[in-house]
């Protein structure tokens, strides 16, 4: 089918969801999550007809449905559309992203809800450190959105750190139920919160929960590609609400720069369980705050995290210091 949008372009959507087919076809399709909750893939449906596989997304309101606005990352057509949406260079993909199987090779626990998964595939799909995938899990209707921990230099191997959400049906099948051999596919990559490269900048990178995955990987792009590096410092801050939570050090400790510009610290909520001096207790952009200060307006920063933890970096960090936008990486997902 073809997809048609106002100002000229179009392309092809085999019964695939719309924002996929774009951007496997290299659209700049605005978009955030991928996943339905986050609203930025929005379009105005003109002409055809469309469904939504796995229900109508509950972030529409009554005023999208009357102004026929819908998600492009959650519809599939059922026959030629003329859409009106403006494509951005900025959403571009560096890697068009694409779909395989893979199959579970390793779990590996983090903390006490966090786990590595280890996928392998066949397919040489790269992607870029900080990115994210869809997962299909067998049994789980609809696809879920995990990021990366690892490099993704096409070599077929996907690692994910997880967290465990309570009553997620995700979640759920993968901590309680998946075995080494599952067979799962794989969508990606997506997201523009990926590594830009040493710029001149300290680096600072804050993570939160489901944010360590992504953060682990910028970090690990660092090391790698530290001979580029000059004089740039990075700070990885991590953020928690109890001693069980801390999470990240023990995957820059075995980075050969770790302690000499490579920094770790982090925030936890009620630090009542441990007597380390170390832990800041308190909110983690609070943390990066006390370190920092004035000095957040000139580096280049990187956060992923739930949502209010990102929302909380957004406002007290990025609009506080009024942190140039093109010095603020991270994807939003609700």
């Amino acid at each position: 089918m073809k997809v048609q949008i106002k100002d000229g372009i179009s392309f092809g959507c085999g019964g695939d969801f719309l924002l996929r087919s774009a951007l496997e076809q290299g659209l700049g399709f605005p978009y955030e999550c991928a996943s339905g909750s986050c609203g930025n893939c929005r379009f105005e449906l003109l002409s055809g007809d469309i469904e939504y596989p796995n229900g109508e997304p509950e972030i529409l309101t009554e005023r999208d449905l009357q102004r026929n606005r819908h998600l492009a990352c959650q519809c599939v057509p059922k026959s030629d559309l003329k859409i009106k949406v403006r494509l951005f260079d900025q959403y571009e993909p560096v890697h068009n992203p694409s779909r395989f199987s893979s199959r579970l090779v390793a779990i590996e626990e983090v903390t006490h809800d966090i786990s590595e998964f280890r996928f392998e595939t066949h397919s040489s799909q790269a992607f870029e450190p900080g990115q994210f995938a869809l997962i299909d899990v067998p049994g789980v209707p609809g696809s879920r959105a995990y990021s990366m921990c690892n490099i993704g230099g096409g070599d077929g191997v996907w690692d994910f750190q997880i967290k465990r959400v309570p009553g997620g049906a995700a979640t759920t099948a993968l901590f309680d139920d998946a075995e080494v051999g599952l067979e799962c596919d794989i969508i990606g990559p997506y997201g523009r919160g990926y590594f830009r490269g040493f710029r001149g900048r300290d680096i600072v990178l804050i993570a939160g929960g489901s944010g360590l995955s992504p953060m682990v990987s910028v970090a690990r792009a660092i090391e790698a590609a530290s001979s580029a590096r000059t004089t740039e410092q990075v700070f990885f801050y991590y953020g928690g609400r109890a001693v069980e939570d801390i999470a990240g050090e023990q995957f820059l400790s075995v980075m050969p720069s770790y302690g000499d510009w490579i920094n770790y610290e982090v925030a936890l909520t009620d630090r009542s369980g441990t007597d380390d001096g170390r832990v800041f207790e308190g909110f983690v952009h609070e943390l990066a705050k006390q370190k920092l200060d004035e000095r957040l307006n000139e580096v280049d920063l990187y956060f992923a995290g739930p949502p209010l933890m990102a929302g909380a970096v957004e406002q007290e960090i990025v609009r506080h210091y009024r942190v140039p936008s093109d010095q603020v990486f991270y994807d939003r997902y609700g």
